[in-house]
């Protein structure tokens, strides 16, 4: 992988047609949705697999999706070509957050220990639930943790803190839990 591409974050992918005009129906990945077109530049990633610029003219979300005109692509003919392709941008082009506030992609990575400083795995993805979202930690292979853990990104109960400096979590997780116990 290219120093360019590390950085890149896929937003969201083209998953139709949205009319004869050249718009297009986008599955965005962004929470909430319509977030991706935020982003006036974006890198799409077609057929050949390099990623490239392209630029939005127009987008929003509708019905349970979103909506896209990007530049130059003003028919459905041309628009054929985006069919499938990833959309994404630099980490750097990211908005702000606040304090506590903390992207997923952010956290995917990240070795999560606990009070005791025992090394539960690191943070493959995460879940989105009703009530908070829920970090997955695959164990990894040196530590005493056999099974995948799932705790709850409940700040200052289960998340003691988030160093992404360090890229280390610190949680309330007994090691006891994550085992069925």
């Amino acid at each position: 992988m290219s120093e360019e591409t590390k950085e890149l974050y896929v937003l969201g992918k083209i998953s139709g047609y949205y009319g004869v005009k050249g718009w297009v129906k986008i599955y965005s990945y962004t929470q909430p949705r319509e977030n991706i077109v935020r982003y006036k530049t974006l890198k799409i990633k077609l057929s050949k697999g390099q990623w490239q610029d392209i630029r939005l003219d127009s987008g929003k979300a509708h019905g349970k999706g979103v909506v896209a005109h990007f530049t130059g692509y003003d028919n459905r003919e041309i628009a054929a070509g985006l069919m499938g392709a990833e959309l994404a941008v630099y980490r750097s082009a990211f908005k702000a957050v606040s304090k506590n506030e903390y992207y997923w992609a952010d956290l995917i990575g990240l070795t999560a220990v606990n009070l005791e400083n025992i090394e539960l795995g690191l943070v493959k993805r995460l879940i989105e639930t009703a009530a908070n979202d829920v970090l997955v930690i695959r164990p990894d292979q040196k530590n005493d943790v056999k099974a995948e853990v799932l705790i709850p990104f409940v700040l200052e109960h289960y998340i003691k803190n988030v160093d992404l400096d360090k890229k280390i979590i610190t949680v309330d997780w007994p090691v006891s839990w994550g085992e069925g116990e």
